[in-house]
């Protein structure tokens, strides 16, 4: 299937190619070209919407969907390099040159220089010099171009060159060319390096070509082979594939190269009449790699004559000539609305004959045919200029038209006149054209480039001065409804202790830029304009992009005192608006989520349930894909409370209620009356691990979600070198030493930092040598441990209330974030239970999404066993521990502090000893496949039971243990490599920072489908 990315004629006609070698076809139309005739005949027509839909490369190659191939046309995109490579990368093949062939040809200037290195003859300006031509560097078509014989017009020229091509072409550059009076405009085709033939198109209206002969006539045999030879080796010299043109002046016997055009030309149809090869059709062939035969055949010679509206209007009638000899190509028709919005050409005219003499008459009689009504047009020009001997003419042969006066600077309609300015309304705006002498147009004349006056004039008003202190009414109007300040409500609100939604992500974000701050409640069928916009700004929503840690974010509050913080229609509206944002940019998102669920009150929608509301969905999504940080202080339930529990991390201040329900959902129902304080308080939020942080304000909750986001984060500005310590994280300052051991102690002094600003500080290493105590019995402080390994500060720990068996922390190291896991010997020993294990799984899913390395220290003596534990679902919540580990794609390090037993040593270890990029032991460590004591008291139960004497009995098991711990100890394990080392304490920063290797970080998507919410 192809895609023809294209409009009017040229679309047409590379549709019926196609549909001749049976390709199917997509059509793509701007609104105004709905009823075009290219839209009837492809197999399918896609809408383009915007100011410059054939421009809008993304919109464009969306319609692409299920094609093969892309032909370009001519104008727009064809010779757009980017365009190309847009097409490369969907997997869609361009039909044309390579994107690198179109960025030198592209370029008059490069193109140039190419042609002079092959020794091909250039119009040089030499600097100072007149006359010159002012060209664009991006040109076509005839815009962009000036000639100059006075010095003194050479600024306004370049000046206007310029102006015009940014418009055409969004590129301003410009060159000059020497200019050379009475020469012939001289073209050769090619198809890749093979010339097919030449055409004259030296007839040509203010540089617009207007007629075209082939081949050119009166050439001499040298001079035409000199033209094809050059062509040729400029062809092969970007090893040129598809069709394209190379454009000569001619004067005399002498050639000057000006440009090559790497595309379909407008007039390829001319010489598509005279060599017998269908140049569209030879396109579609070699874009699909089939065989093509291109050679030319010598078939007398034609004349084409493009036939361009001058304005705008319906088709009345639209009767083309017809007999032998004569083809015409359009996409009008009778009742087709001609806009002004486009180029001009309404259709070409192409004749045949065994001769020029005769495929001029037959363009004579052609032309006197041809009706055109509704619009006017170039018809009665064209037949003029035929009546006059055009064979052998220059590019200045034109010079009949009215050369003095002020032109149309635009396609328009007249709608206003005065005795010295013309109004035109073009796309629904208004133009003032400042005019001299007399008018020669009336309102509602629509024109295209016709003189409006016989004088000249300027296209612009004259600029007025500005007070810069005046405020217009529509600003005003605009500035007094974004003071969003309500006094009353903020003191209200201070007085409770609280803050306002907008005081709250103020203090969040460096930046924020407000989405939906004017909407109100749609409420509007049961209270006034007024009262809305008074009582219910940004309808109870704040939300926007900020920037937090130099870095964007989604930033969105409920604001509690509009409708007590609920879920109205508009808020919903913006959610879905800013989530769908955070998707696409990849942004997370921190969300203050206090409020009391849907709001019933909305009256102006026609929904029934609301059970279709996309945003619950729409967060969902972005689990896994960015980080969510929910925020609550207050009371937080129903639609509120789900949102909040779909975030990776939820910090509540003192005091919040947490709850599926309010209190009126419960008494509805007939679950009984309850106050909101009862219903989800924190002393049960916390230890059932719904709560990952508990903070004492609001203040505060915002400084742990800047610091929660910090690890996320890539440092700004900051490119660590592949291989490098901090290359996931945060490179050393230079002016740091690394921390080295030199015949003593290992050391680590350097800036404090607890976000990924670039500098960090640690606790003297030497105090983790006496962190686990020497007595292997006795319990130890572990988060002190973490404290002293970690950047000081740097520490974060989530749902410390919950499954306390495992620590689970963001941390950094050498300013690099990390996750860390470390059994908490202070509870059941260190052993694991359901909660901790579910806790432990859950985090090292969010370390794994959001690409964390993970640390873990492990001091455990297994997984919790016996029937109480086995009430709990054991097998399935620490299997669930077990299973996601075993998935990590995160670099992950095992240090063991002192116990390494079982199953939950395996655990912790993400599934085996040989799994971690490292598997390291304190001197403290101990191994064993469950604990010393249980595997003596199971593995010697004979022996020990044979033993009668209780003291002999206690003795012999001592020295059992003993045996089996000194088998077991560290290294003993290492001598037979099951670890890869036992270290000095204070050298575990060394470790981790060196063999733990960076992740690759994503830059877009999902890693994982999401991060499950318990």
């Amino acid at each position: 299937m192809l895609l023809v990315a294209n409009r009017g004629e040229v679309a047409v006609r590379v549709l019926r190619a196609a549909a001749d070698l049976g390709i199917r076809t997509v059509a793509v139309y701007a609104e105004d070209d709905a009823a075009s005739l290219h839209v009837t005949l492809a197999d399918r027509a896609v809408a383009l919407r915007g100011p410059s839909p054939y421009l809008d490369v993304d919109q464009v190659l969306a319609a692409a969907d299920g094609c093969q191939a892309v032909h370009p046309g001519w104008g727009f995109l064809a010779e757009n390099a980017e365009f190309a490579r847009a097409c490369q990368a969907r997997g869609l093949t361009f039909v044309g040159p390579s994107p690198e062939v179109l960025e030198l040809l592209g370029d008059k200037r490069r193109a140039r220089e190419l042609a002079a290195s092959l020794g091909i003859p250039v119009l040089d300006a030499v600097p100072g010099e007149l006359p010159v031509m002012v060209k664009a560097v991006a040109g076509g078509g005839g815009k962009g171009m000036r000639a100059v014989h006075r010095a003194e017009d050479l600024d306004s020229a370049v000046e206007a060159c310029r102006a015009e091509a940014l418009a055409a072409f969004g590129n301003g550059d410009v060159y000059f060319e020497r200019l050379l009076p009475s020469a012939r405009h001289i073209e050769v085709q090619l198809v890749g390096t093979a010339v097919i033939g030449d055409r004259d198109c030296s007839l040509q209206l203010r540089h617009q070509k207007v007629v075209e002969i082939a081949p050119a006539p009166l050439l001499d045999l040298a001079l035409r082979k000199a033209l094809h030879t050059a062509a040729a080796s400029l062809a092969s010299a970007v090893g040129y594939t598809g069709v394209g043109t190379v454009e000569y002046l001619v004067a005399g016997d002498a050639f000057y190269f000006m440009e090559a055009n790497p595309r379909l030309q407008v007039e390829h149809t001319v010489t598509e009449m005279v060599s017998g090869v269908d140049l569209v059709r030879t396109q579609l062939l070699l874009a699909w790699g089939g065989d093509v035969d291109y050679t030319p055949l010598d078939r007398g010679s034609a004349v084409q004559l493009r036939v361009n509206q001058t304005s705008g209007g319906t088709l009345s009638v639209f009767q083309p000539p017809s007999g032998p000899g004569v083809r015409v190509d359009t996409h009008a028709y009778p009742g087709y609305r001609v806009g002004t919005r486009y180029d001009g050409l309404l259709a070409k005219l192409v004749v045949h004959g065994e001769d020029l003499d005769v495929a001029l008459n037959r363009a004579r009689r052609a032309l006197g045919e041809f009706r055109i009504d509704g619009v006017s047009t170039n018809l009665e020009f064209l037949r003029t200029l035929l009546t006059r001997d055009v064979v052998g003419a220059t590019t200045d042969f034109i010079t009949d038209e009215p050369a003095d006066g002020m032109r149309a600077p635009l396609a328009g309609t007249v709608v206003a006149v005065s005795a010295d300015s013309v109004v035109l309304e073009a796309m629904k705006m208004q133009h003032v054209v400042r005019v001299s002498g007399d008018v020669l147009v009336s309102v509602g004349d629509t024109v295209g480039a016709q003189l409006l006056a016989s004088g000249v004039g300027e296209s612009t008003e004259d600029a007025a001065p500005v007070d810069l202190s005046v405020v217009r009414p529509d600003l005003a109007e605009v500035l007094a409804r974004h003071d969003f300040d309500r006094p009353s409500s903020a003191a209200r609100r201070h007085a409770s202790g609280g803050r306002t939604a907008r005081e709250n992500i103020a203090d969040l974000c460096t930046e924020f830029v407000e989405y939906g701050g004017l909407a109100i409640a749609a409420q509007r069928a049961r209270r006034p304009l007024a009262e809305l916009i008074e009582r219910t700004p940004a309808d109870g929503m704040v939300a926007g992009v900020g920037v937090v840690n130099g870095q964007r974010i989604v930033a969105m509050s409920y604001d509690y005192a509009v409708l007590a913080g609920t879920q109205g229609l508009r808020n919903h509206q913006k959610k879905d608006r800013l989530f769908a944002l955070a998707q696409q940019e990849n942004l997370p998102v921190v969300l203050f989520a206090e409020g009391g669920g849907g709001r019933p009150g909305d009256t102006d929608h026609s929904m029934v349930s609301g059970l279709d509301c996309g945003s619950f969905h729409a967060f969902a999504q972005l689990s896994g894909q960015v980080p969510l940080v929910g925020v609550v202080a207050g009371r937080c339930f129903a639609g509120n409370a789900v949102l909040l529990g779909t975030c990776d991390v939820i910090i509540a201040v003192e005091g919040a209620n947490i709850g599926m329900g309010g209190p009126a959902m419960i008494e509805g129902g007939g679950l009984g009356r309850f106050r909101p304080e009862d219903i989800g308080p924190l002393d049960v939020q916390v230890p059932n691990g719904v709560v990952d942080i508990v903070v004492a304000s609001e203040e505060e909750a915002v400084t742990v979600a800047r610091k929660y986001l910090s690890y996320f984060q890539a440092p700004a500005g900051s490119q660590p070198p592949a291989g490098s310590h901090a290359s996931a994280g945060v490179p050393r300052p230079s002016a740091q030493p690394s921390p080295t051991r030199e015949g003593g102690p290992l050391e680590s002094i350097v800036p404090d930092s607890t976000d990924n600003s670039g500098s960090w500080k640690c606790a003297d290493q030497r105090l983790l040598r006496h962190a686990v105590p020497e007595n292997r019995l006795r319990a130890y402080d572990v988060r002190a441990l973490i404290d002293t390994l970690a950047d000081t500060g740097s520490v974060l720990e989530l749902r410390g209330g919950f499954g306390k068996g495992i620590v689970t922390a963001l941390v950094r190291v050498e300013g690099r974030p990390l996750g860390l896991i470390a059994n908490d010997p202070t509870v059941l020993g260190g052993a694991i239970d359901a909660d901790a294990a579910d806790k432990c799984a859950r985090f090292l899913q969010l370390c794994d999404a959001f690409d964390l390395p993970v640390v873990s220290l492990c001091d455990t003596p297994g997984f919790m066993v016996g029937p109480d534990a086995e009430r709990t679902a054991t097998v399935r919540h620490l299997t669930r521990m077990v299973v996601t580990g075993a998935n990590l794609t995160v670099p992950f390090g095992l240090v063991v502090t002192r116990k390494a037993y079982g199953l939950g040593a395996q655990a912790m270890a993400a599934g085996s000893l040989k799994v971690p990029q490292f598997a390291i032991s304190w001197p403290t460590g101990e191994f064993g496949p469950m604990g010393l004591e249980g595997a003596v008291k199971l593995g010697f139960k004979r022996e020990l039971d044979a033993v009668e004497d209780p003291a002999e009995r206690q003795q012999r098991y001592d020295q059992m243990v003993a045996a089996a711990y000194e088998h077991g100890k560290a290294l003993n394990v290492a001598s037979v490599f099951e670890i890869d080392d036992v270290i000095d304490p204070a050298d575990t920063r060394r470790w981790i920072a060196t063999a733990l290797a960076p992740s690759a970080s994503r830059s877009h998507g999902k890693k994982r489908p999401f991060i499950d919410t318990w």
